[in-house]
């Protein structure tokens, strides 16, 4: 709370040239500048690109937080830096994320393909799993009209299709979606997903003993328990160290990031055991705020009751949703470890964030703070990361299977690394032929940590 009084003082000595003849206004516009004015007056001195803030004189103070925000953003920030109410209502749905597909042979119909399902929701103990099909919706097909039923409701009744591989008339292959049954799904409710998503152990994957761990987000606890979910991560790594595990294939395509505690913790449980204590991340600030300048280590401490793997090398699945805290983990273990990426390119957020909070305006801001290195300096995946092995998870929906399976897509490409099989480019780029078009992909049920969140 100490910085935002500092920061609302700055504000208000910001503004002296903002009105006229030098008269002192600001008590009758207080009401209508204030939240604006903080927002300035913060982002001035913590922005890591503050210099690209336009002039007091070129801004209008009594417009809508958001509006006002976007405004004083630098053209780098492509929307890591973030601004939201305090009064954020709890979101309703049946905890699913699901791709929508047009049939080619109606005009009107859509197939829903879901492609994430948060534990203990709706979805879930209905026994929906990724890779299942939505195809009619209380015995009514899916439509513009009631498309919106599949995010949150009441109860209702799914049918519920696999996709399969079927002879047209001319014998060729084409794939078809199959209905299986109905599905009773319960009505919507608040979902809280889970870092550990999903985690298992191969064994006798030439010789090796391998982990796979599908991480949803960098996220420490909870509000009640800070660390719960940290410790979960722990507890999980401990009983890796027992089985023996000697190969670890990470999934973090749809990690959007979260807070840096947690990718330290995971870094120093998957790195090398004689790297324990060497730099691991370097943090710095703008110009203003160099004595934030930070190095962070690979600290063993934070391991406490879980185990370090001791691995030379990390198979990381990723897409175009793995950012951040998920790309901080890839760029800081490269100088000591093998990082094999396989799916789709990263999507490129080198920076850092930090919460800000005024409770009498009821505004939280999280703007970009500080830019992120690795040990050897490096910080050039603005871009994203280019995955050795491109793999296009939508390519062939016979392998859009459920995190785990085995003949899951990019897990597949992993394990067969791992068994010394390299996968040809046609294996990597194929694509089915099913009769729908993609139109878009809809995320509603996770609201997760996302970006890479420091604590100041």
């Amino acid at each position: 709370m100490k910085k935002v009084v500092i920061a609302f003082i700055l504000g208000i000595i910001t503004l002296t040239g903002f009105f006229s003849c030098g008269v002192d206004r600001w008590p009758e516009y207080r009401s209508q500048t204030g939240r604006d004015l903080w927002i300035d007056s913060l982002m001035r001195q913590e922005y890591l690109w503050y210099e690209d803030i336009p002039s007091t004189n070129d801004l209008n103070y009594f417009i809508e937080p958001e509006e006002f925000f976007k405004k004083i953003l630098s053209s780098k920030d492509k929307g890591y830096s973030t601004i939201d109410t305090l009064d954020n209502e709890p979101v309703l749905n049946y905890g699913f994320n699901y791709t929508l597909y047009k049939l080619a042979d109606n005009d009107t119909a859509y197939n829903a393909l879901i492609t994430y399902v948060i534990p203990g929701s709706p979805a879930a103990d209905a026994g929906l799993e990724r890779g299942h099909w939505l195809m009619m919706m209380d015995k009514d097909y899916i439509t513009k009209r009631n498309e919106e039923g599949l995010i949150m409701g009441g109860n209702k009744e799914f049918l519920v299709g696999e996709y399969t591989v079927q002879k047209d008339e001319e014998g060729e292959d084409v794939g078809v979606i199959q209905s299986i049954g109905d599905v009773a799904v319960d009505a919507a409710r608040v979902n809280i997903d889970i870092p550990i998503h999903t985690s298992y152990i191969y064994t006798n994957v030439n010789g090796k003993t391998v982990a796979y761990l599908f991480y949803s987000s960098f996220t420490a606890g909870t509000e009640a328990n800070s660390q719960e979910y940290n410790n979960q991560l722990r507890e999980l790594f401990s009983q890796l160290k027992t089985n023996g595990v000697n190969e670890f294939i990470l999934d973090l395509r749809y990690n959007s990031g979260g807070e840096m505690e947690c990718a330290q913790l995971l870094s120093t449980m998957l790195a090398p055991a004689d790297r324990m204590n060497s730099s691991w991340a370097i943090l710095k600030y703008n110009d203003k705020q160099v004595g934030k300048n930070r190095e962070l280590a690979l600290n063993p401490e934070l391991i406490q009751n879980g185990a370090n793997l001791n691995l030379s090398k990390v198979y990381i699945l990723t897409s175009n949703e793995t950012a951040a805290a998920s790309e901080m983990v890839i760029n800081c273990l490269r100088p000591y470890m093998d990082v094999v990426l396989i799916g789709g390119k990263t999507k490129g957020e080198n920076v850092a964030t930090a919460t800000f909070t005024n409770t009498y305006y009821n505004w939280t801001i999280h703007p970009v703070v500080s830019q992120v290195y690795n040990s050897k300096g490096e910080s050039d995946y603005a871009n994203g990361f280019t995955p050795q092995y491109s793999v296009d998870e939508f390519a062939n929906l016979g392998t859009f299977l459920p995190f785990g399976n085995q003949k899951e897509a990019l897990l597949n490409v992993a394990l067969n690394l791992i068994a010394g099989v390299t996968p040809t480019t046609r294996a990597l780029t194929q694509h089915s032929e099913p009769t729908m078009v993609a139109l878009k992909n809809v995320n509603t049920c996770r609201k997760m940590n996302k970006g890479l969140k420091i604590k100041e």
